[in-house]
Formats: C-alpha cells, structure tokens, sequence
C-alpha cells in the first residue's frame, strides 16, 4: 500500500501579511496569479501543498506565474478577521497584467470576500483588478459576497461537487445552486463529478474536500491535513472547475431601436 508523502515545504515562499504567502515561479512572458484560501483550520504549510499541487497539475501551462496561498481562517465564521487580506491586497495591486484566479474552499470563502472588499475601496487600482479576477467559490458560502462585488469581477463561479455513483452532494451544494443562480450572468454554477472519491453514501463532509483532492482520505469525513497535502498519483488535486472560461462573459446584443412614430 502506497502511503501518502506530506508535502514539504519550498523555500521561495514569502509571507506577504498574516497567514499569507506568495511565490515566484519565475515563468517568463506570463503574468497571471493564482490565490487559494483555505477552509477553516487549514494551515498555512497545507495551502502552500495544494496551491503548489493545483499549479503543477493544471496551472504550469497556462498564463499563471504568481502564487499566492491563504491559510483558513480560525472560526468557521471568519469572525476574528485574523487574515491579512489588507498586505495581499496591496501586493497584488502593483501587478498591472494578467489575470487574478482565486479558489476559495469552504469557509475560506469569507476570508476570499473580505479580500473583494478591501480592493473595491483601493480606488482606482483596486477596481482595476477586480476586474480581472475569475472567482471560483468551492462549496463555500455567501458572507461578504454583494452583488456589486460580482458585478465587478471577469466571472464568478459557484461550485458543488456530486457523486453520480450514490447521488450524494457536498455539504454546501444548496447554497452554490442558490449563488449560481443569482448571479448566472458573471458564471453560475458549476458542478463537479465526484464519481471516483471513494466517499460513503451521504458523507457529504467528505465530498466537500473532493473539490480539494479528487479521492478524499476519510470517505466518511473531510481529513484536513491529509487532503490538502497527501497527494498521490490516486489521489490527484481537483482542478475539474478550472476548466470552466476565463474570459468575460459575452454581452448580449442591444436591443433594436424601435422606429420613429409616424407624424
């Protein structure tokens, strides 16, 4: 039996403010950046693993060469307002090209919203980025998220996963339908077959970290600090959403004037 390795940790990290740190892969003619929030509890080491997982295995082709990972907050309900989205925020605004991708689990969701906030009060560099942020919202939640937030962002996304094998849905499915739904024009909703998660039926915890890793290591539960570190060529990160479009969402044809009245 092949036991999941613990990622260690890279040494061209930086902490950029409190339970935030960023990297330079050094890629040349790119300038996209990809941020992850962790949920609740993770720690700083286990966003850096899946941040460095995701880049590797879906990121390392594409416009990304910034990365930035985001430890969970200390209370499901982000009430201590402990992460230093402030320092991240006047990090990211002295890039002026290419794209911002966030991934927001679970309860770093709150925490990723905060984020949106401080950057709309940046004027006008905060606005600017804003729009060149696609948000994916994994089986997170709504607080702090408003509808003039979205409307600034290149796309949203609201994002679920479902095991088609026992029909079980992850823990936060309800509200990402209701999100995608509300906002469909900026993305909607997207969901994620978790079909080879391994997870019990109705272990809906444990689907909840198959938008972390593709096989979760409890099927009963989420495992924190084996999904976002113990990966494996069986246990894969899941970047599925990823493929979701990055570009802005087509605007619809004005509608045809209607013609002068007869005199």
């Amino acid at each position: 039996m092949i036991e999941a390795t613990l990622w260690t940790a890279a040494p061209d990290w930086t902490v950029v403010g409190s339970g935030v740190s960023c990297r330079d892969t050094g890629r040349t003619n790119v300038y996209g950046t990809f941020i992850a929030y962790g949920g609740w509890g993770v720690k700083e080491a286990w966003a850096r693993a899946w941040v460095d997982e995701v880049y590797r295995t879906a990121l390392s082709r594409r416009g990304i060469r910034y990365l930035c990972a985001v430890r969970g907050p200390a209370e499901v309900d982000y009430a201590g307002r402990e992460i230093g989205n402030a320092a991240l925020a006047n990090h990211l605004v002295t890039r002026q090209r290419g794209l911002v991708i966030i991934a927001a689990h679970s309860s770093g969701s709150f925490v990723a919203h905060e984020l949106f906030a401080e950057l709309a009060a940046m004027e006008p560099r905060g606005p600017a980025l804003l729009r060149r942020v696609v948000y994916y919202d994994l089986d997170g939640g709504e607080a702090g998220l408003t509808p003039e937030i979205v409307d600034q962002l290149r796309r949203a996304y609201f994002v679920y996963a479902e095991d088609s094998t026992t029909g079980t849905l992850s823990a936060n499915a309800a509200t990402m339908m209701a999100l995608g739904a509300r906002y469909a024009s900026a993305g909607g909703v997207l969901e994620v077959n978790a079909a080879r998660s391994g997870c019990a039926v109705g272990a809906k915890w444990c689907l909840h970290d198959a938008l972390v890793t593709e096989r979760p290591h409890n099927p009963e539960t989420f495992d924190l600090e084996k999904d976002y570190q113990g990966f494996l060529p069986d246990r894969p990160a899941a970047v599925a959403y990823l493929a979701a479009p990055w570009h802005p969402p087509a605007t619809p044809p004005a509608a045809p004037k209607a013609p002068p009245a007869s005199p």
